[in-house]
């Protein structure tokens, strides 16, 4: 469960990170992003493959 929890949180602080970037206008914001949704859906997989191991 702790990879779970470590890996939605950074996804969460990059998505964070993301719209606070595009509003001040900061470059590459798109792509950190893309990076956040990644890290956030990995952790969905990661829940369901914890789940199903029990």
């Amino acid at each position: 469960m702790k990879k779970v929890k470590i890996t939605f949180a950074i996804g969460l602080q990059l998505a964070m990170i993301a719209s606070i970037g595009s509003f001040v206008k900061w470059s590459y914001m798109k792509e950190v992003l893309i990076v956040g949704v990644f890290f956030i859906l990995l952790s969905i997989i990661l829940y369901i493959v914890e789940m199903s191991k029990d």
